[in-house]
């Protein structure tokens, strides 16, 4: 069984999609589809609760922009039947979602700011817990982890913007 969602079918004008099992219930099918729906390329989606699928009729230029959506959904599309999904497609959608926080934000928050954070963290935790002792995950580990994330992902120049993703 897939873990991922998967576009399972695609031809020009309609594209089936089953979602991953973490996803199989049906609020969030239905949150799915909503957001497919908003989409002005999108003529209509229709859910099966049986099969965890979501049946997609769209303008045959559409497909892309679907996968983009997905993505910004935060929805990890893997390959399947001989349908092509970009590598750097996860790497794609946290780029996203980081600036969408950042711009919620207004730049107070971005995930280069909370990943070496939660490192931090949980070395904190781990010092208290487990003092000075040599385990599984040390605390010394666990605060290299959050000195060397905070300064590999804050090392670029690229600054969050101000105007909002969707008009990016």
């Amino acid at each position: 069984m897939a873990r991922h969602t998967q576009i399972v079918s695609s031809t020009p004008g309609r594209t089936r999609i089953r979602v991953s099992p973490k996803r199989r219930n049906t609020q969030e099918m239905a949150r799915l589809a909503e957001a497919l729906r908003a989409s002005p390329k999108v003529n209509s989606v229709q859910t099966n609760l049986h099969a965890w699928t979501i049946i997609v009729h769209h303008k045959q230029d559409a497909l892309t922009d679907i996968k983009e959506q997905l993505k910004d959904l935060g929805v990890i599309l893997m390959a399947a039947a001989g349908v092509e999904v970009s590598a750097g497609s996860l790497t794609d959608a946290v780029s996203r979602l980081d600036m969408r926080l950042c711009s919620a934000t207004k730049g107070l928050l971005s995930l280069k700011l909370l990943a070496p954070a939660g490192f931090g963290a949980l070395a904190v935790l781990q010092l208290a817990r487990r003092g000075f002792e040599i385990g599984a995950a040390p605390w010394y580990l666990l605060a290299y982890f959050a000195f060397e994330s905070y300064v590999r992902l804050n090392g670029t120049t690229e600054q969050c913007s101000e105007e909002s993703p969707d008009t990016a």
